[in-house]
């Protein structure tokens, strides 16, 4: 399809290069490996005895070191015989050195370190181990190769975020998209959804979503991982499919610990809009078994019961003809008033079985289970003026109103198996890792009546303040549309629709540690490969009444009404449909008086499934010289699909004429380098640079190949299964300083070349059987670019005297400029892109107690690419304050109190300019309380 075969060939000889090349470099070092040493030991907490991950360890007067992983150990490879003096660096705590001698002959030699804390005076013994979580992200932070941000779960436990998307947002660079006022998609660096990666330890796990590849993270608690990586430049090991950065949540181990661990909350909480409670809980144990305590096992879970909702305008604007044929540019053209009543119940739990014969074997299996049960009743009242009958841009003769509801069940599902192991030999060492993963996004019976007022509507419009647009009928009597007895049964829908996902992988990493010209260093190469198949599977019908008498809404309801709606912007909203009522009555008389047709755009125009399969290949190589490190490798991906989808025609009268499947098949490939440099000014202090590339494959349906005909209205809406992955080039100059007091100064700049950049268009279809339609589909634009600066500042302010020592201060910044030249000739900025990302909170820490109050911001950016920038969607900017509290009652024992979004802050989109908004919705606050043991 692209030549794919010679690049195949050429990426597999690539990487292959690579690996002999570096293999004759290292032979040498190999034939003297007997000579040399291998240095091993844990890095311990002295007072706690927990495992200290990211820890600097090295020889002095020497390039040799390593840095310790999540259970505290490392292992330094190839010293030569001789008495050294290792060093232990690690933020927050006292710097450790000792004599330790390699022997003439070689061999291994043993040498555990324990670390005094130096952040905390001894009254603040109490909240040692949540600012110990911060010491140990920051430490891994510093040690790593390349650039990440990590947060351990004692520094989730600080903030008021029960899902990892809201974590995230804490994250310098980082932001999110809401649903019902959760967070749920993650946006970093500027970049949409798509264009960022989330795993579980490393590997990918299945997304829900019924069209796209990216996962929403509100299925997902935060009790569930030990901790979060968010990668911003990811190395040759990692898939590649990441172009603003990957999200990796990292499971609990018994490992991570010396002794049994046990962890327990419960809450209730308050939701003010809808007045309702809220309920959660979560527990964790993990403990080790065997006669030298080889054995560990760790069980975590959750639930979550939200009884909350939202207040909500809707509207479309667009330009019409009034009645005397002049053109009423950007006129209203419809409004809805929406309230909904969501439950959402959120549970999951996650295992983890390991097993360690001894410091150089280690195998596992480890599961996760996560459900997101989102329960909506929303309630419409809809002002739908006539098109043909505009008399001004304020005045509308023969409008309908309706009311709907919307009923429905929607069930996410994600779960995951992982296997493997870990081998260390003498002079090199092999991990490995089986994976299957599935998700599913259920739908069942979804049951929708529209009722239709009985009478047309004269409408007259205030457009005063865009955001809330009134209306007044002037042909009926005031609160005409307030009687449910004056509505009529107009049709009903009846929906079960089911997406899955499943993910099926297998992969292999080496690692051989050598010198080159006296210093040391690493080679790492392996493959992964997954097999992956997404389908979705619709069926909706539209079901009309076909009895004598007319069926009222005041049938279908038991007499409740809303009166003020959106805080009293809408001074009454009417009577409500009963879900209960509504759906007896459609079950009674389904296929009998209720008469149903099926919708077959909505059937099979939707319906899909793809198999593809994905195989990577990469050889990178480490090297110590002094205080520099360098990375250097290249990674080979090779993708293969098949899907199947359906074409459908409407004839020129508007109905449904016929349908047949549609299959294509393709592939692409990528060779990706990257090089990434760390600098190490002082020992605290970090300089890095890297060039990465990256890449993001389309959307799953964007990618089939539907085809949808409208011979009415001369319009085609169709797939594109040509489309091609959005690639990036990547650069990083970034500076970071660790204060010992435990905190961060950090800051760079950023700047990705994009290429391929995806949006849907519009175009004259030109030639053939539809030669003149107007055609909707997804295409590859050109190039685009993204540039930004992210400056990150977190400090507890542990060199104050006494009380003020408690203060501390967490804010980061980032400010991105972006710009995308589209197929059409247009320029404009990328999809997800905000000018402005920011985080402030202030903390104290002292005594027991953990408080802090925090704002998150993020500034406005495109949603969804129009056909010009005047119809570009343009998700808004959003602030919102939280608060969290905790204070220590007992050893272990806290109670805690948290209310978040103090500030009623809404969703906002808009069409174009900001005073054509499209959705107004709001949620008011909501709050927890409860208590959370440790031991």
């Amino acid at each position: 399809m692209r030549n794919a075969n010679s690049v195949s060939r050429w990426g597999i000889l690539y990487v292959v290069s690579i690996i002999l090349m570096v293999s004759i470099l290292i032979l040498p070092d190999f034939v003297f490996a007997q000579t040399t040493g291998k240095i091993i030991g844990r890095v311990m907490d002295a007072d706690r005895n927990e495992y200290l991950p990211g820890a600097n360890v090295f020889l002095e007067g020497t390039s040799y070191g390593a840095a310790t992983d999540r259970e505290g150990e490392f292992t330094i490879f190839r010293v030569a015989p001789g008495t050294y003096t290792l060093k232990v660096t690690y933020i927050g705590y006292e710097e450790y050195a000792g004599e330790i001698t390699v022997p003439s002959e070689g061999g291994v030699v043993g040498h555990d370190v324990a670390l005094k804390v130096s952040y905390l005076q001894a009254d603040d013994i109490v909240v040692l181990g949540l600012r110990e979580g911060q010491a140990k992200a920051l430490n891994q932070q510093k040690t790593a190769s390349n650039l990440k941000n990590v947060v351990a779960q004692e520094q989730m436990q600080r903030f008021p975020d029960l899902n990892t998307a809201e974590v995230l947002q804490r994250i310098p660079a980082v932001s999110i998209t809401r649903d019902q006022g959760e967070g749920r998609y993650v946006l970093i660096r500027g970049t949409e959804a798509r264009l960022n990666a989330v795993s579980i330890n490393g590997e990918r796990i299945a997304s829900p979503e019924n069209e796209e590849r990216y996962v929403g993270l509100d299925v997902i608690s935060t009790n569930q991982v030990a901790s979060i990586e968010v990668t911003k430049s990811l190395t040759p090991d990692m898939d590649a499919d990441a172009i603003g950065g990957s999200v990796n949540m990292i499971t609990k181990s018994a490992f991570d610990f010396d002794r049994r661990k046990l962890f327990l909350s419960a809450g209730a909480g308050y939701g003010e809009l809808r007045g309702e409670p809220l309920y959660q809980g979560d527990l964790s144990y993990s403990d080790r078994f065997g006669g030298r305590d080889e054995w560990g096992f760790t069980i975590n879970g959750n639930f979550y019961d939200s009884n909350r909702g939202s207040d909500n305008n809707e509207m479309e604007w667009g330009s019409v003809d009034d009645t005397s044929g002049t053109e009423i540019p950007w006129a209203l053209e419809n409004l809805e008033l929406r309230d909904y009543v969501v439950e959402r119940f959120r549970f999951g739990f996650n295992g983890n079985l390991e097993y360690r014969p001894n410091d150089n074997n280690r195998y596992f299996i480890n599961g996760m289970y996560n459900q997101r049960d989102d329960e909506e009743r929303r309630q419409l009242l809809g002002i739908e003026p006539d098109g043909d009958g505009f008399v001004s841009k304020t005045e509308n003769l023969g409008g309908t109103i309706v009311r709907e509801l919307k009923d429905r069940l929607e069930r996410q599902v994600i779960y995951n198996v992982t296997a493997g192991g870990k081998n260390d030999f003498e002079n090199w060492g092999m991990d490995y890792t089986v994976a299957y993963s599935y998700a599913k996004e259920d739908k069942p019976d979804e049951i929708d009546p529209v009722f239709e007022m009985n009478e047309n509507a004269d409408l007259q419009f205030t457009l005063g303040d865009p955001d809330i647009p009134q209306y007044r009928i002037t042909n009926l009597e005031s609160g005409y549309e307030m009687n449910a007895a004056n509505f009529v049964l107009d049709e009903y829908s009846y929906e079960h629709n089911l997406a899955t996902h499943t993910n099926i992988m297998g992969a292999l990493n080496l690692k051989i540690p050598y010198s080159f010209a006296g210093f040391p260093a690493e080679l790492k190469f392996g493959g992964k490969y997954y097999q992956i198949s997404k389908k979705r599977d619709n069926e909706v019908w539209e079901y009309g009444w076909e009895g004598d008498d007319d069926v009222l809404m005041s049938q279908l309801s038991a007499g409740e009404t809303k009166g003020e709606h959106l805080g009293g912007d809408y001074k009454q909203f009417g009577p409500l449909v009963d879900s209960q009522k509504s759906r007896d009555f459609f079950w009674a008389n389904k296929d009998g008086l209720l008469e149903g047709e099926l919708d077959y755009e909505a059937t099979y125009g939707e319906r899909y499934d793809v198999d593809e399969s994905i195989t990577g290949l990469y050889a990178m190589t480490t090297h110590s010289v002094s205080d520099w490190l360098f990375l250097l490798g290249l990674r080979y991906e090779m993708e293969r699909y098949d899907f199947n989808a359906y074409e459908l025609i409407y004839n020129e009268d508007g109905d449904y004429d016929s349908h047949s499947p549609i299959s294509g098949s393709g592939d692409e490939n990528h060779i990706l380098p990257n090089l990434q440099i760390r600098y190490s000014l002082t020992p605290r202090t970090n300089l890095r640079l890297a060039f990465t590339s990256t890449l993001a494959r389309p959307n799953y349906y964007d990618h089939v190949p539907y085809f949808i005909v409208f011979r009415e209205d001369e319009e085609i809406v169709a797939g594109n299964p040509s489309l091609e992955a959005t690639t990036a080039y990547n650069y990083d100059v970034f500076g970071e300083h660790y204060f010992q007091g435990l905190g961060i100064l950090s800051g760079g700049f950023f700047y990705k070349s994009l290429d391929k950049i995806i949006y849907k268009q519009q175009i004259e279809q030109s030639g053939g059987s539809y030669d003149g339609y107007e055609k909707t589909q997804p295409i590859n634009g050109k190039a685009g670019w993204l540039y930004g600066i992210e400056i990150n500042w977190n400090q507890q302010f542990t060199f104050l005297p006494g009380f003020w020592n408690g203060f501390g201060m967490y804010a980061n910044y980032t400010w991105t400029k972006s710009e995308a030249e589209y197929a059409d000739g247009r320029i404009s900025t990328l999809p997800g892109q905000a000018a402005n990302v920011a985080n402030l909170a202030l903390v104290y820490e002292k005594y027991g107690f953990l408080g802090r109050i925090s704002m998150n911001y993020h500034g406005n950016f495109i949603e969804e690419v129009g056909e010009d920038d005047a119809n570009n969607i343009i998700y808004d900017d959003h602030i919102q304050w939280d608060f969290s509290a905790s204070q220590q009652v007992l050893t272990g024992l806290r109670i805690y109190a948290e209310v978040i979004n103090i500030n009623n802050a809404p969703l906002r989109y808009y069409i174009g300019e900001t005073n054509r908004p499209i959705t107004r919705e709001f949620y008011s606050w909501w709050g927890h309380f409860g208590l959370k043991y440790e031991l």
